[in-house]
Order: C-alpha cells, then sequence, then structure tokens
C-alpha cells in the first residue's frame, strides 16, 4: 500500500473529485443550511464586514514544521491573540492546493466547496474545535452579498480566496479582530517553496516561521508518530514507516529559496521551556502586541489537549524539551550525530567535540549508514509478526517473500536519501535556518556553549483523559 508523501500531497496533482462532485460534496454539506431562512444571521454578518479592511489585509504570516516540532502548537498560542485570524490546527494547510485544483469553481463556491475538499481537512463543523455550519453558510453569504460588485479579477485571485476562508471562519465563531487588518497565521506545514512563492506573490510583506527541535529528538518523535498511526490492516506500511521519519528531516531543514530576510525560527525547546519570553520576541517581529493570552494554547477558545502514551496535557510542558531517544540507541544517535552535525551546530544543540572532525563524520556515517537502524528493525518485526509469518501459515508464499523484498527495497531507499544529502553537506555547507544562539541562565550549557538536553523517557503523572 504506497501513501503519498507530504511534499507529493501539496503539489498540484489530479483531483480526487472534479469540480462538479465537490460542489455536490458541498451542497450535501450545506443541504439543511439551504432550506432554512438565515436572513437575520446573514444581515448580522454583513454588519460585522464593514469591520474589515479588506483591500488593507496584507499582514500574514506561514508557520512550518520539522519533523514533529511543535507547529500546531506555536498556532494554538497565537490563537487566543485578540489581532489574530487563524484556523484550527492544519485547517488552512490545503488552501493553495485546493485553489489550483478547483480554479475553474465561481469565487463564492470555493468558499462553501473548500469545507468539503477532504474528509478529515479542513474538519470546520466536527472535531474538538467545531464551529456551526450554519453560522459558516451565513458568513459566506455575507461576504457574497457585501462584495459580489467587487472586480472579477480580485473575486477570483488566490488572494481573495485566502482572506474569505479566514473572514468567514472568524464571523461563523463569532470574533471580531481588534483591527480592520488583523493578522493572520497560516499553518503552511510543510516546506514548499511553490507555495510560498505563491503567498509571497498574494501577500508581499508575508512572514514565515519555521519551528525546529532537537534533530534526534524529531527523528525519535516522527517514528513514534508515524508507527501510531499505522493501521493492523494494513501491516505493510510498518516498511515505511523509518523512511518517513528521517525523510520529514532531510532538506527540509532550509528557508525557503529568497525568502532568508522574512523567515524566523522557534525552537521548540524555547516553546516549551520559556514560553512567555519566546512568544514576546515572536510577537514584537510579528508586530503584534503582546497579550497574557499568548500564553494559553487553545483554538477557538477552546484548550488544545495533546494526548499521548496515556498522558494528557494543554500548552507548556517543560519535560518536552528533554532528549527522548527511546528508538535510538547508541550506533544510531553516532549515525544521527555524524549527519545532522551542521543541524546541531548551528541551533545550538549538543554534539559530542569530536565530531568537529569532518574525518570522523565520514568514517561514522559510512561505517553505520550500511547497517539497519533500530526504527527498521522495530518496523521489521512488526512487518514479520503481522504479515510475513501469517501468510506463511495461509501457504501464500510468494507473498512472504515479497514483504521480505519490501524490508530489503526501503534499507536501500533509506541509503539512497541519506548517501547524497550526507556527501553534499559535507563538500558544500548548506544553508541552514538561523536561530539566535544568545545563552539563556536557565539552560545549562556544556563546554561548547550548547545547552544541556539530557537523555530521558520521563513523562509526568497525569491521570488518563
Amino acid at each position: 500500500m504506497r501513501i503519498p508523501l507530504l511534499n507529493e500531497r501539496l503539489r498540484p496533482a489530479k483531483p480526487t473529485f472534479n469540480a462538479e462532485e465537490i460542489m455536490l460534496r458541498a451542497n450535501a454539506l450545506f443541504r439543511a443550511e439551504q432550506s432554512q431562512d438565515l436572513g437575520p444571521v446573514i444581515a448580522e454578518k454583513i454588519e460585522e464586514l464593514r469591520h474589515y479592511d479588506v483591500l488593507g489585509m496584507d499582514r500574514v504570516a506561514a508557520i512550518l514544521s520539522w519533523g514533529r516540532s511543535g507547529s500546531v502548537l506555536l498556532s494554538s498560542y497565537l490563537d487566543g491573540h485578540e489581532d489574530v485570524l487563524i484556523l484550527p490546527e492544519l485547517g488552512g494547510e490545503k488552501l493553495y492546493s485546493f485553489f489550483e485544483r478547483y480554479q475553474s469553481l465561481p469565487w463564492s463556491d470555493k468558499l462553501l466547496a473548500y469545507a468539503a475538499f477532504e474528509p478529515n481537512n479542513p474538519r470546520f463543523f466536527e472535531g474538538n474545535f467545531a464551529i456551526s455550519s450554519a453560522r459558516y453558510y451565513a458568513a459566506v453569504q455575507a461576504i457574497i452579498e457585501c462584495y459580489r460588485k467587487w472586480t472579477p479579477e480580485f473575486l477570483q485571485s488566490r488572494r481573495a480566496f485566502f482572506l474569505f476562508v479566514h473572514i468567514a471562519y472568524t464571523l461563523a465563531l463569532g470574533r471580531r479582530p481588534a483591527s480592520s487588518h488583523p493578522l493572520i497565521v497560516y499553518a503552511q506545514h510543510a516546506r514548499n517553496d511553490e507555495v510560498a512563492r505563491r503567498f509571497v506573490e498574494d501577500f508581499p510583506q508575508a512572514k514565515f516561521i519555521h519551528t525546529i527541535r532537537d534533530p534526534l529528538s524529531s527523528c525519535d518523535a516522527n517514528f513514534h508518530y508515524f508507527l501510531g498511526t499505522v493501521t493492523k490492516d494494513f501491516p505493510r506500511t510498518y516498511t515505511l514507516t523509518p523512511y518517513w521519519a528521517i525523510f520529514y528531516l532531510t532538506d527540509k531543514d532550509r528557508p525557503h529559496s529568497g525568502m532568508e530576510s522574512r523567515t524566523r525560527t522557534v525552537r521548540f525547546e524555547d516553546l516549551q521551556r520559556e514560553t512567555g519570553q519566546t512568544l514576546r520576541d515572536l510577537s514584537d517581529w510579528l508586530g503584534l502586541s503582546y497579550q497574557a493570552t499568548l500564553l494559553d494554547s487553545t483554538f477557538n477558545g477552546i484548550p488544545y489537549v495533546v494526548k499521548r502514551d496515556g498522558q494528557a496535557w494543554s500548552g507548556r510542558r517543560p519535560e518536552q524539551a528533554q532528549r527522548n531517544l527511546r528508538y535510538i540507541p547508541p550506533k544510531d544517535r553516532a549515525l544521527l550525530f555524524a549527519f545532522f552535525y551542521q543541524n546541531l551546530v548551528d541551533w545550538n544543540y549538543p554534539c559530542p567535540k569530536i565530531f568537529g572532525y569532518v574525518i570522523v563524520r565520514w568514517i561514522v556515517f559510512l561505517s553505520l549508514v550500511l547497517f539497519p537502524m533500530k526504527m527498521e528493525t522495530v518496523a521489521a518485526r512488526g512487518v514479520l509478526k503481522g504479515w510475513t509469518l501469517p501468510l506463511l501459515r495461509q501457504g501464500k508464499i510468494w507473498g512472504a517473500i515479497k514483504s521480505l523484498l519490501g524490508m530489503g527495497f526501503y534499507r536501500l531507499k533509506i541509503i539512497r536519501l541519506l548517501v547524497p544529502v550526507f556527501f553534499q553537506r559535507c563538500v558544500h555547507r548548506t544553508t541552514l535556518l538561523q536561530v539566535d544562539h544568545k545563552t539563556r541562565p536557565s539552560e545549562p550549557r556544556d563546554v561548547h556553549g550548547s545547552t544541556v538536553l539530557p537523555d530521558s523517557t520521563t513523562l509526568i503523572t497525569k491521570s488518563k483523559p
């Protein structure tokens, strides 16, 4: 079973539904609202629209992740600011891919169809942060009534679609931003130069915020996350999880091409340990006033609760900032130290001094890259137990052989992924995302001035949700 990679999902591709089918889905979603008398609600939303200076709404910022680095957590802190428009979780991630797929739809239809784009995204009307579908429908109708006489060139533009989805959602939520041109926070999520280029074309003052994390912890967290999303019905996908864990970290640690001057980096560890100061600095860069509500992790004013390994929490959790190595034994640790040495140094994370020698990194990498990592052995056991052995018991020898060949194929795929990137980093220094290296007295430092992140698998004691 092949699951599309993230960069493939962001690339304009053949749509799952054509324009006619997506409108059928939208009409089915809003069938009840279409038969209701929403006149008073629409009139109320039209009055609220007078607050917005649509043509002057140029303040936007995109948030991107580097593996499991807290991008959604950062979005949740910005949700409570009185002058921010934001869609919950990753509700805005598909805005540009949707627009590219359905450019033929009238601008008004796009605003409704986006809510029906995919079953799991944007999920405006279900889940922990659901809003009223009737109020969203009324908000869209108010926008249509208020702006239908504006020029077709603007109404059919990407910029208008981007703005109106955020405004419609905020109207449905019943919020009014503090200013007529609030900051829009957009969950771009994955690094994609083409999406970034379009974003800046639409909003010339756009900014980019990249969340990053200790490379070893990020790799471990990636694998733990992907392993948890694999269903028992498809054990073959276990083979892919080690590849995914590494793929989402390689060549995703750079600013968008040509966007360096408008890029800011937030370390996951700083977001967990020094939440207030980190958000204060970020607010200044974004041109926002600092408010106490920035310390609340919410979407739509509802606490954003993370549930993992039988634990539940919301907001700041310093334990998360410790280096976690559940699936990274010493051998794999050495391989990652060699591969991500530049990241560790440039981003101020601890790394053994010996890896500062290029020859050491070459020897370690070349001697270890040929051997499977623990992540691969964990995945292989899952494949053997859940797929290969049952096939052998059923007498399906060829199927069992194919599952074993699949393990070998992804072993080679990982080598093919790592080797050229490592050579590139050693021969030509890569321009990585930059971070502020100021020393914080509250953080222990090693002899090289790097923050000490102790290895830990400690979990806070808290009742299950």
